[in-house]
């Protein structure tokens, strides 16, 4: 069930994202998503925020792409799994992989370059039943700004 809605949730928020703006249909598509899925929360963060999560080892799900993980490193301990292919479209499994490692009802916080894919995936999260969902504003560009430690891939 989960599965269905994240899908049709992630396909409108993949074409929003994809295109810049979204017409009259897609708002409407997704406000029916939105109202026919339990809603989580979803807080936006600082580094400071996310290192107090980190220390009550708060799953942390770094979204970027592959090359990207090479390129910055990663925050440690945090999940790869990617949500947008280079394409722009949703990976099919993402929420698959992202259940394997965060349950609904426990907080996730995402990790992306500078905190606007995971804007759009935390609200993906909320929307399908995650109840605490955490986007890191600044992303990992930020993280590393501030002199936080990574773990190079």
């Amino acid at each position: 069930m989960y599965a269905v809605r994240f899908l049709a949730l992630a396909i409108v928020i993949s074409s929003v994202v994809g295109l810049g703006a979204c017409s009259k249909t897609e708002t409407a598509a997704a406000d029916s998503a939105a109202a026919s899925a339990q809603q989580g929360s979803v807080s936006n963060i600082s580094n400071d925020e996310l290192q107090a999560l980190l220390d009550k080892k708060v799953t942390l799900i770094d979204i970027r792409l592959p090359e990207e993980w090479q390129q910055t490193g990663i925050v440690a301990d945090s999940h790869r799994i990617t949500l947008f292919q280079k394409d722009g479209s949703v990976t099919p499994d993402f929420l698959a992989k992202v259940q394997k490692v965060a349950a609904p009802d426990k907080p996730v916080a995402l990790i992306c370059r500078t905190g606007n894919r995971t804007r759009a995936g935390a609200e993906m999260l909320a929307q399908v039943g995650y109840k605490q969902v955490y986007n890191v504003t600044h992303g990992i560009t930020g993280w590393i700004k501030a002199d936080k430690p990574v773990v190079r891939q």
